[in-house]
């Protein structure tokens, strides 16, 4: 008889599924676990937080790609979930060339101070540690460090070269002129949707979009 996966394990074994799936995305450069499970703190209510990484003047299309993507797993987190147990919280993503991670606060810390690859390209990871030494300025407790190791015995992931090669035609067509304007299209729809919602209007301050960053960080929900 099988043996029973408890909540957290079911969570790896997810994310590990939606960390090979983002590697059919064009553009996404890295995907990278932000948050609660980072530091052994996440519960049984809480969702899954990732940061993705994305080629320059590409980031809005790879967002196309990674929502539809995740939403094929059955556990894309939504704006007002009232059940984001699990579910995977796409809330922040930045261009390869903005690899700032801002605002430089302790709430930004606590997110951010023990990001985990789940795969990267190019060593994006590596840029991100460099550009982002201002995290080892504060002190975040880890929680539950049998959990952490857990997780960092289990990540990064494999890139495998069969979704290499399934996503470089749609990557290498977007890359010439004939994606800029689906990038700005898909830029001017998600930020219009984006600004005119009754979230932005409470969370100016912490929700942000340009070129290179949509961080969606509300603190009202």
């Amino acid at each position: 008889m099988p043996l029973k996966l408890n909540y957290f394990e079911k969570r790896l074994a997810r994310l590990k599924v939606l960390g090979y799936l983002l590697q059919l995305a064009p553009f996404v450069k890295g995907v990278i676990l932000t948050g609660s499970m980072t530091t052994g703190s996440s519960k049984k209510g809480s969702d899954i937080d990732l940061l993705i990484i994305t080629t320059p003047k590409r980031l809005y299309t790879a967002r196309l790609f990674v929502t539809f993507l995740t939403l094929l797993t059955g556990k894309k987190r939504s704006v007002f979930d009232k059940n984001p147990a699990g579910k995977f919280c796409l809330n922040y993503y930045l261009s390869e060339d903005n690899l700032d991670i801002l605002p430089h606060d302790q709430r930004c810390a606590n997110f951010h101070r023990y990001i985990i690859r789940v795969w990267d390209r190019d060593g994006v990871c590596e840029k991100i540690y460099r550009d982002n030494n201002w995290l080892r300025n504060y002190d975040v407790k880890i929680s539950k460090e049998g959990d952490v190791a857990k997780i960092r015995a289990t990540f990064p992931i494999d890139r495998w070269i069969t979704f290499s090669f399934l996503r470089w035609p749609a990557e290498a067509l977007l890359s010439t002129p004939v994606g800029v304007p689906l990038e700005g299209l898909a830029m001017s729809f998600q930020t219009r949707k984006i600004s005119r919602s009754a979230l932005y209007k409470a969370n100016e301050s912490s929700i942000i979009f340009s070129e290179k960053e949509l961080r969606l960080h509300p603190k009202k929900f």
